[in-house]
């Protein structure tokens, strides 16, 4: 709802004479997808020109200030080159999330974005330790459709499982660690729409929420 919105509204209960009672409602909520839909739909529409762009904010402790501080900043997550090889496409991309989880809390600008490579092989994702499409010494992440309550372990050797979760929008995917904690909530047919990350113990604690999407250009 607007400000606009708000003033009129305020106004219009005091005078008791509002014509149209939803011209004040809040925008109606998404209509949660079908089991069909949501396995139809691309939970991150990857395609090289890819760009995702977030509004952040960063709450942290100052021990100088002896006080939490919260500041705000724009980030982008663009994938910048896509390769496709024996099945397996290689994602390249820049400014994934996670690097918002190294901003220096002292630093006046946000962090260093660094490319990593995201595979998809068919409708399973992982993270890939080389620029190439191969799936040789690769995390895995998630494979499409997910189901709220599972839990998907990336490699047999790791104690720490990703957690999903459904909410409003799509799948809410948690990793937690014994010194924090991060989420990526994926909206089909846009991608990541929101991400968290939490530190154990101090105050270190980062949102990103999307404010916009805008296509690629198609796989290669």
């Amino acid at each position: 709802m607007t400000t606009t919105q708000r003033l009129t509204c305020a106004g219009a209960a005091l005078l008791l004479a509002l014509p149209f009672g939803g011209a004040c409602s809040s925008p109606a909520k998404k209509k949660p997808l079908t089991l069909q839909e949501m396995i139809a739909a691309d939970p991150l529409p990857l395609a090289k020109g890819a760009k995702w762009t977030y509004t952040v904010t960063v709450k942290r402790f100052d021990p100088d200030a002896d006080k939490e501080t919260t500041k705000t900043m724009s980030w982008t997550t663009e994938v910048v080159d896509a390769r496709e090889g024996n099945g397996v496409t290689a994602f390249r991309v820049r400014g994934w999330p996670t690097d918002l989880a190294d901003i220096d809390a002292t630093a006046t600008t946000g962090p260093t974005a660094t490319e990593r490579t995201i595979l998809r092989s068919g409708n399973s994702f992982l993270f890939g330790a080389s620029p190439e499409p191969v799936l040789d010494g690769a995390e895995g992440w998630f494979s499409w459709p997910v189901i709220d309550g599972q839990k998907i372990c990336p490699s047999a050797e790791m104690v720490y499982c990703w957690q999903v979760t459904a909410v409003e929008t799509g799948y809410k995917l948690s990793f937690y660690t014994g010194p924090d904690e991060q989420s990526f909530e994926l909206e089909p047919g846009t991608g990541v729409s929101r991400f968290h990350y939490s530190h154990h113990g101090t105050t270190n604690e980062i949102e990103a929420r999307l404010v916009s999407y805008q296509k690629g250009s198609g796989r290669p």
